[in-house]
């Protein structure tokens, strides 16, 4: 609902709780649960055994998700949670109701609601229960923003081509993007430009994305997922290097806006 210059998202939190070990720990009043958890089901926690087993191992990683019956996204942030009852690491999956409309115009970033999620984890490290909305500003509406500037830092005008082309010609393929020696704030941040720049203007829908390489059984849920170095995925799954310097795809007949939109963002 916007009010007053700013966006009121729903928001739900799930994790472990001491005694009941992983479930819904905490959600907004107006929170319709059944609606979207189904988005993530099977996958709250899409986290490779090795990093879970230490608390010492940084777990920092972003999912996007689409909820196609409301025109809504879903962005879930994916970090540590409080120890449990036996002092062992957690995961926590602090995910936000976004609706796609003011992402698509530029008056809200994922950025923007990143921001909204890390004041609230500042403010209630142990929310559980009921939880107020977050409360977000949205920028001003002075016509049409640039989406994915900045992209030219993380990764190859070539490479986005790429993706580009394969996202049109393939409505169901599926794109593991390689980042050599990424840390996670370099795909965090690489998932939410190639996302918002994609997505823009409607000719290649809304897709689910991750912004580190899941486990296994949760490849599948998604249609990109960004990472480092010598992850492994099966045959379903087109591997893209990021460095890339020559489009391996052509362009899609019919779609130069797309196109366009990448070589501005590149431009900047």
């Amino acid at each position: 609902m916007e009010s007053g210059g700013q966006q009121s998202l729903q928001h739900w939190i799930y994790g472990a709780s001491p005694e009941k070990g992983y479930g819904m720990k905490a959600e907004s009043h107006s929170l319709n649960g059944p609606l979207y958890l189904r988005y993530l089901a099977g996958h709250f926690t899409p986290v490779r055994v090795e990093k879970t087993a230490s608390g010492s191992t940084v777990i920092d990683a972003r999912m996007i998700h689409p909820a196609p019956a409301n025109d809504e996204i879903l962005l879930s942030v994916l970090g540590r949670g409080v120890a449990d009852e036996y002092n062992r690491p957690t995961i926590q999956n602090h995910t936000v109701v976004v609706p796609a409309a003011p992402v698509r115009d530029g008056r809200l970033t994922f950025y923007d609601v990143e921001a909204a999620v890390a004041e609230f984890d500042r403010k209630y490290p142990k929310a559980t229960g009921k939880i107020d909305p977050l409360l977000t500003p949205l920028r001003p509406d002075d016509g049409p923003a640039s989406a994915g500037g900045g992209l030219r830092r993380l990764i190859t005008r070539a490479a986005v081509d790429t993706l580009a082309s394969r996202f049109l010609a393939d409505p169901q393929g599926r794109t593991l993007v390689l980042c050599r020696g990424s840390t996670h704030q370099y795909r965090n941040e690489l998932l939410y430009r190639l996302v918002e720049l994609l997505s823009a203007g409607g000719e290649i829908p809304l897709f689910p994305a991750i912004s580190d390489a899941p486990t296994l059984s949760a490849m599948n849920h998604f249609r990109l997922a960004i990472s480092s170095r010598g992850v492994r995925a099966d045959a379903t799954w087109t591997l893209l290097d990021a460095s890339i310097d020559h489009a391996a795809l052509p362009p899609i007949r019919g779609k130069n806006p797309m196109y366009a939109r990448i070589g501005e963002a590149f431009a900047e």
